[in-house]
């Protein structure tokens, strides 16, 4: 897919079913909301956007997937005042290894990004973030910023995540975080003393990693995705 959002114009897009790839280019003073939407066997995409003076981009993926692949994304913020939001979540399970590459060029002063992702690794599946943002020379006052969570629960599964700054410029913002750890014990036992038997604290608990993705999609579409949850928890209501 390959599409030119026009200057001065708002795109509402929904992708379903990832294809291989997918090409936007976001004219001066337009903006392009993303909502990526993935239940079915996952695919190696690649995903380009280019964002000119002024556009705005916002990403929702709520990735539910199952199988193995490489999913990569490059975001070009080429002239001034461009920007771009990602937020990602990520459900691996299974047997699942899924691969996240997400980078942001900063080409122009004044550019701004902020990439938020994070997923939960079950049974022997493995998960991996791979973030960069790239802020080149001559893009001064440009403010960019990453940060990746991933929570493991059993033994055999496993998380990475891989945060890069590069930073050829001064005078600009610059931040990213990582954090990838077991389920903790201890919020486990506070959960169960409040009644809740194992499998729902542990259902609760990717709730709360994951639900945030949900307030980018429709009422049927959140539904589903809290079934998807409560099915890979062991858990029926």
């Amino acid at each position: 897919m390959n599409q030119i959002i026009k200057s001065n114009t708002k795109k509402e897009l929904l992708l379903t079913d990832l294809e291989s790839s997918y090409s936007f280019d976001v004219k001066s003073n337009a903006s392009l909301t993303l909502k990526i939407l993935s239940f079915s066997k996952a695919n190696n995409t690649n995903i380009n956007i280019k964002l000119a003076k002024n556009s705005k981009l916002n990403v929702g993926y709520a990735d539910f997937s199952k199988g193995v692949a490489n999913i990569k994304a490059v975001v070009e913020l080429n002239n001034e005042g461009a920007e771009a939001n990602w937020n990602l979540a990520s459900l691996a399970t299974n047997l699942d290894k899924k691969i996240f590459d997400i980078s942001f060029i900063h080409n122009a002063k004044e550019t701004k990004a902020d990439m938020q992702n994070y997923g939960v690794a079950l049974n022997s599946s493995k998960l991996v973030f791979s973030g960069t943002n790239h802020i080149k020379e001559k893009a001064k006052k440009s403010n960019t910023n990453q940060s990746a969570k991933i929570i493991v629960f059993d033994k055999d599964a496993s998380g990475k995540a891989n945060p890069i700054l590069r930073i050829d410029e001064n005078d600009v913002l610059a931040s990213h975080a990582a954090i990838v750890g077991r389920l903790n014990d201890e919020h486990l036992f506070y959960l169960k003393s409040r009644g809740l038997s194992e499998v729902e604290a542990k259902t609760l608990i990717v709730y709360g990693y994951l639900n945030p993705i949900t307030k980018y999609f429709d009422t049927n579409s959140q539904k589903k995705m809290n079934k998807i949850i409560e099915e890979k928890c062991h858990v029926r209501r």
